[in-house]
């Protein structure tokens, strides 16, 4: 059923139970695989059902939260329908972990959940299935007199729901057991004697319950129910569950184990019982945990026996992929009955392929894509309801260029700004769904300054001295400047983002100045998303070597690498000089004390290349910012960020080192003058990998005291760093007081907290450089790192910090 108008379709992202889950609402190829295994593995059992020893549990795992553990039990549940017995189960804090707990959560999970019959329940559906069993086994022994047993026993090995509903098309047997049910008791309870180990009395009681339930249902027949299951003195939890087992084969499905974290005492009982109702006839046991609850309440915590039982049919759930992604997005738009043109123009909006460029093969969950999805079409919705922009806010071009004007800037400017230029046509860009996206997205953006200061740059002149001055607080508005090639002749302009600006003819003529609005940023936006759309190719700057800007630009990168200290550094990256001022000139200072610089070495891009990179990396950040408020931090995104940094960075010798017993787990590190920097970068629930980085942390302290010893210098300082926000706060908090840091080391621990504006920034940053690498930006790596380094100063100062 479609949803209801306004509601966002991608807003159910949590699976509650194991029952409803539909397949033609399912993808397919997410872990059809592990899904394949859990019915064959079940169906083979079947068939050697009795065999000694019993049947190993099920363990489903998953890395964390949101992989799909609920939903591919829903989907175990609907592909064995009408072959097993599903029985969900979900412990509560308040229980005594034992198998009546698990017999009374069992039977409330199934009360709970719908049939597919109006008015009925699993629970009712189960009870009216035994009873079938039981007078189907009446009349095939002749115990019960029927005048065509054939037809009889056909209908009764169907769904039972048909023989007990007043409205079922096998109604008129259920009809016949009602009117003779006081008859029937005795010989169904003799018949259950012979089949289910158990203490008469008590058999009796749960015959003659379940009957009353199977034909008249309601909530004071589960009460009876549940007292029985509750009844351990007289084996109650084992009898329901081997009378269920008469009807079909029983599957525990054991989930929500997320309250026991961190407790092994509760994980060792758990696993105990489980193991045991294994070893039961007819009973299999599929027990569904995240990572982190494995590792921190099972995991080590048990006898090496057990565990090694428990993990004998391991599975292990993985993320979905793009063409998964695309599915999963297909289907939630088509059930949601969106029309198949905004359905076209949200996917477009969405962009799959581009989420996941530079992300790790089956690292992204289902929930994190559907919350990414969700929080896209809200930002959808809004660009749709937005009103178009007043025509007073949107710069019309001249009926005629009089000789002090400057041409509207086009994708190809020609040389002579004298003559006549015809105007480009916004509407020939972009069409007005993609004008109104980039409109909403540029607002707020400012001009960028150089990164660098260009020589053979002619500053336009400054207005004339009686010219007003602008009001206090208002922005500094600087002329674009006018760059010479060998000849003395102006080159074509490149394509640049130009915001409301005075601009001046060749002869130095002024025009008039003109404010900034959020139409000239996004013209901004609009030529950077140009110029980064296009497929890579060698730089202008490369192409043009005839002009002096690229020789000056590497020995400008020449005198940084020798001179790479915070004041020059400084000077490099401030804005352009005023014209009136002279250039300014670069000294040898002293060396600089701690802290890699922002990246030198490099060629520094020219303005548009660098405006076009500062655009796409405020559009990353804006876009990171929902994965920032919503997910954990992501440490895998920090550490490519990480390896990247120290291996560009020249005041930083960077290292990694495999940690012990850990095959495929490193230690980086950072070793600046006087500071060494081992990085902590893993979940800080995963105290195995902790205390190895503690021992290996130590082990390199020790080191350095005996080189310091021989060499006779200062020992240098040695840290561990690890980043946190306020999402794992508390997970930071028990591990800082655990025994993983030996007392030696709780002094270096730096736990650097990031607001959600930081880690924005951060993966902004990684994801980009990811894009570079791909090939799918202009720029290297290199470059981008050149360009954006400033960008991330708070971190780079942070994490360089001694103290």
């Amino acid at each position: 059923m479609p949803q209801a108008e306004g509601l966002n379709p991608f807003a159910d992202d949590v699976c509650a139970g194991p029952f409803g889950v539909e397949e033609n609402r399912s993808v397919p190829g997410l872990n059809g695989d592990i899904l394949g295994q859990l019915t064959t593995t079940i169906d083979e059992r079947q068939s050697t059902a009795g065999r000694a020893g019993g049947q190993p549990l099920l363990l489903l795992t998953a890395p964390r939260a949101g992989y799909g553990k609920t939903h591919l039990l829903g989907r175990l549940a609907a592909a064995a329908n009408g072959q097993v017995v599903l029985v969900p189960l979900a412990f509560r804090l308040e229980d005594t972990i034992g198998i009546s707990a698990v017999a009374v959560r069992g039977l409330e999970s199934m009360a709970r959940a719908e049939a597919s019959r109006e008015g009925w329940t699993k629970l009712r559906e189960a009870c009216a299935g035994v009873c079938a069993i039981l007078v189907r086994r009446l009349i095939e022994n002749g115990t019960l007199p029927c005048a065509n047993p054939e037809q009889a026993l056909r209908v009764l090995g169907g769904d039972p729901v048909e023989v007990f509903d007043a409205s079922g098309n096998a109604r008129l047997i259920g009809e016949w057991v009602r009117r003779f049910e006081g008859q029937l008791r005795k010989p169904m309870t003799e018949q259950a004697m012979k089949r289910v180990p158990a203490i008469p009395a008590a058999l009796e009681s749960w015959v003659n319950a379940m009957l009353n339930h199977a034909l008249d249902g309601g909530m004071s027949h589960v009460a009876v129910l549940r007292m029985l299951a509750a009844d351990e003195s007289n084996e109650g939890p084992v009898t329901w569950l081997r009378l269920l087992g008469l009807w079909r084969p029983v599957v525990l499905l054991v989930d929500h184990l997320d309250a026991y974290y961190r407790n092994p005492e509760a994980g060792l009982r758990i696993a105990s019982l489980l193991l045991d109702m294994s070893e039961m006839d007819g009973v299999h046991v599929v027990l569904s945990l995240n990572q982190d609850v494995w590792q921190a309440t099972f995991g080590h915590h048990l006898p090496s026996a057990m565990e090694d039982r428990l993990t004998a049919s391991q599975m292990l759930l993985r993320g979905i992929g793009e063409s998964e992604a695309v599915t999963l997005l297909r289907l939630r738009l088509q059930h949601a009955g969106i029309v198949a043109g905004k359905a076209r123009e949200f996917t477009m909006f969405l962009d799959v392929k581009r989420y996941f460029l530079g992300r790790p093969l089956g690292s992204v969950s289902a929930r994190t894509f559907l919350r990414h999805a969700a929080k896209q079409w809200d930002f959808f919705q809004q660009t749709l309801a937005s009103p178009p922009a007043p025509p007073a806010l949107i710069p019309q071009p001249p009926a005629a260029e009089g000789p002090g004007t400057l041409p509207l800037l086009t994708d190809e400017v020609p040389e002579n700004l004298d003559g006549d230029a015809e105007a480009a046509d916004e509407n020939s860009i972009f069409d007005s769904t993609t004008t109104a996206q980039m409109k909403l997205m540029a607002e707020g953006l400012a001009e960028p300054t150089p990164a660098l200061p260009q020589q053979n740059e002619v500053p336009l002149p400054l207005p004339p001295q009686n010219e007003a001055p602008q009001p206090k607080g208002a922005p500094l508005l600087t002329p674009p400047p006018v760059r010479l090639n060998g000849n003395g002749n102006h080159p074509p302009l490149p394509r640049a983002a130009v915001t409301g600006t005075a601009a001046a003819s060749e002869a130095g003529e002024t025009s008039a100045q003109f404010s900034p609005s959020s139409a000239g940023a996004f013209e901004n936006l609009r030529e950077m998303l140009g110029k980064l759309r296009q497929p890579s190719a060698p730089h202008a700057a490369a192409a043009e070597s005839s002009n002096g800007t690229h020789d000056v630009a590497e020995r400008l990168a020449e005198v940084m690498d020798a001179t790479a200290t915070p004041a020059v550094l400084a000077a490099v990256a401030a804005p352009a000089v005023p014209p009136a001022l002279p250039a300014p000139t670069f000294t040898k200072p002293a060396p600089a004390a701690s802290g890699p610089p922002p990246l030198p070495g490099t060629v520094a891009a020219p303005n548009a290349e660098r405006d076009a990179l500062l655009g796409r990396y405020e559009a990353l950040r804006l876009q990171m910012a929902a994965e920032a408020v919503s997910l954990p931090l992501d440490f895998t995104k920090l550490a490519d960020l990480i390896r990247l940094a120290g291996k560009r960075f020249p005041l930083v010798r960077f290292s990694e080192h495999e940690l012990p017993g850990m095959t495929g787990r490193y230690a980086v590190c950072w070793s600046l003058q006087g500071l060494e920097i081992v990085f902590g970068l893993a979940n800080f629930a995963d105290g195995s990998y902790w205390r190895t980085l503690a021992g290996f942390a130590a082990g390199r302290l020790a080191e350095l005291n005996l080189d310091a010893q021989a060499s006779g210098l200062k020992v240098p300082k040695l840290k561990i760093t690890t980043f946190k926000t306020d999402r794992e706060q508390q997970s930071w908090a028990i591990l800082q007081h655990s025994t993983a840091f030996p007392e030696v080391l709780r002094e270096n621990v730096d736990a650097i907290h990031l607001d959600t504006q930081n880690v924005a920034a951060l993966y902004a940053m990684q994801r980009i450089i990811k894009e570079s690498e791909a090939g799918s930006l202009q720029a290297t790596p290199a470059q981008v790192m050149s360009a954006l380094a400033r960008e991330l100063d708070f971190f780079w100062k942070r994490v360089t910090r001694a103290g």
